[in-house]
């Protein structure tokens, strides 16, 4: 049985709840301790340590008790817990009360599916200190540097009263074929998660168990009063604020304690752990198969946004259409649609207003290329958990597959000629799942090392469309075929990651053969001409991506 705990915007808002009433006002350690186990400690007055546990096969948030002897000078105050509406974000306010002048702090712990953290924010801002610092798009997690929160989701049904909400789901649901209701619900209204989804939308068709769905979701969305419990999901024990019927469930006193009994349950199952490389192996295939299960909602998330394509080449048919009604320099501007509606839009104020057309064309392109390129991507992500999934129950039943055993040898293997000295390559290799070598340029003028000198005329070129990147070059020596399609979406999507669009929902990656990428003269390092180009689209996952380096 797997205890990875999943969260949701519902499970998160309650947990919020819950450890406010219990820590707010109480004397608490001022800076929390960010451990190697990809653990979070704050100690608490009264005997207590708060310990968030972020790593991918854990998750639980847990009231536990301190250490015997454990000291840790209690000099802040708990302001309180809070979570923002419709997000996986927790804020734990601390204030240091200090001699001289009092200190504010934040403690955020971002629960999104990509990468769990836990960031420390000062007064104005500036990060303190971090569990996992790395970069994210715009956002840069690192101590000292300002942060930002991630993109909000802006889902609906915040704010809505039951009637226009109905109407709301109706339009939006009514129409899609009941197989994808699933990820428009996710895409689209709020606080629904992996967790609740099934459950709200039902398995029937009919406009009658649409209306019943409805029902469900504006149940959750009224936030019901709380009955903790452990759902029962397939082999997942999860902690929930509330039951879901049908679901089997058991109760709990509180969701701390529930996810202390999911805790007590892994520590229990991983306890005969006696041979240290079959440990290896379980905790590598546990890893595996919960970032492949977040990677599938995430995908699933993405495919429900797709349906704004249509809408957004609605309004570049109009911006067309009303082209002398549309100011220059301005950032917004409101237009009557073809059914006599006002319509607000937004606006580049630094484009014409053509060119502002034609950038929503291209988004809905790329969405409407999305919804083409994402079935396909969410089969695959759903392959890799069932081969994660049966690799953990071989391992748990003490025979480890020989496909895992090889990969884990490369990786030693790997691991020991990176120790040997020797020149430095001007590329990191990764390893696709089908066994393929990726390289992967380390600056601008690496990657012109990387594409004329460290690769074969026959090896596929890949980079991320009309944005600063790294050169990726996948080894292929076949002349006459391409390589196979999955090894292919995984080197395009560590070209996406190592790229400025890394944060996007799905970036646009150019590959063709390297005999077909020409230096210009004079052109500055990192600046080549592909020809022959075709494109995938990919789903940026920088977790995914790290596991390829493992493998190799």
């Amino acid at each position: 049985m797997s205890n990875t705990i999943g969260y949701d915007p519902l499970l998160v808002r309650y947990l919020a709840d819950e450890l406010n009433s219990r820590l707010r006002g109480r004397r608490i350690t001022a800076a929390p301790l960010f451990a190697s186990d990809l653990s979070v400690t704050l100690r608490c007055e009264g005997g207590e340590t708060l310990r968030f546990d972020l790593h991918p096969s854990r998750g639980w948030a847990r009231l536990i008790p301190s250490e015997p002897g454990e000291s840790a000078e209690l000099d802040a105050e708990c302001t309180g817990v809070s979570a923002p509406p419709d997000e996986r974000i927790l804020r734990i306010g601390l204030s240091d009360s200090g001699r001289f002048q009092s200190q504010e702090r934040t403690l955020v712990i971002e629960l999104h599916t990509n990468q769990w953290n836990a960031i420390l924010v000062a007064e104005d801002d500036r990060i303190v200190s971090l569990l996992r610092g790395r970069r994210a798009g715009s956002r840069a997690l690192f101590p000292g540097e300002r942060y930002a929160l991630p993109g909000a989701q802006r889902r609906y049904g915040l704010d809505a009263d039951r009637e226009e909400a109905f109407d709301v789901w109706k339009s939006e649901l009514a129409e899609v074929e009941p197989a994808k209701r699933r990820g428009r619900l996710l895409g689209r209204f709020a606080w629904t998660g992996a967790t609740n989804a099934d459950w709200i939308i039902g398995a029937e068709g009919s406009e009658a168990s649409l209306a019943d769905a409805f029902g469900r979701w504006w149940w959750l969305r009224g936030m019901p009063e709380p009955h903790p419990c452990l759902l029962r999901l397939n082999d997942n024990l999860q902690p929930y604020p509330v039951r879901l019927g049908g679901i089997p469930a058991e109760a709990a006193a509180s969701l701390r304690s529930a996810m202390a009994a999911a805790a007590e349950q892994a520590d229990a199952e991983a306890a005969p752990a006696v041979d240290p490389r079959q440990a290896a192996a379980l905790t590598l295939a546990r890893d595996r198969k919960a970032s492949a299960e977040r990677k599938l909602e995430r995908l699933t998330e993405q495919l429900g946004r797709t349906g704004d394509a249509e809408v957004l080449r609605n309004i570049g048919d109009l911006l067309l259409a009303r082209l002398h009604e549309v100011p220059k320099g301005a950032s917004s501007t409101s237009l009557e649609d073809w059914e006599g509606n006002q319509v607000e839009i937004d606006l580049d104020p630094q484009l014409e207003p053509p060119e502002n057309a034609a950038r929503y064309y291209d988004r809905a392109g790329r969405l409407k290329r999305a919804e083409e390129q994402l079935p396909s991507l969410i089969e695959a992500a759903e392959e890799e958990i069932a081969r994660w999934s049966a690799a953990v129950e071989e391992v748990e039943g003490g025979d480890t597959p020989g496909w895992l055993i090889r990969q884990m040898q490369r990786s030693e293997q790997r691991s020991a000629a990176e120790r040997e000295p020797g020149p430095a390559l001007p590329y990191r290799t990764y390893r696709t799942s089908g066994g393929l070598e990726v390289r992967v340029g380390r600056n601008s003028r690496d990657n012109d090392r990387l594409t004329f000198h460290s690769s074969s005329p026959n090896d596929v070129w890949l980079h991320a469309r009309s944005v600063p990147g790294s050169h990726v070059i996948l080894r292929w020596a076949d002349v006459g075929g391409a390589p196979p399609a999955r090894d292919l979406a995984e080197a395009a999507q560590i070209a996406a990651v190592f790229s400025r669009a890394r944060t996007s929902g799905v970036v646009a990656v150019d590959w063709t053969r390297r005999k077909h990428v020409r230096k210009p003269r004079g052109a500055p390092p990192g600046a080549v001409v592909p020809q022959q180009v075709k494109t995938l689209f990919v789903e940026p996952d920088e977790t995914a991506v790290a596991r390829m380096q493992e493998r190799e």
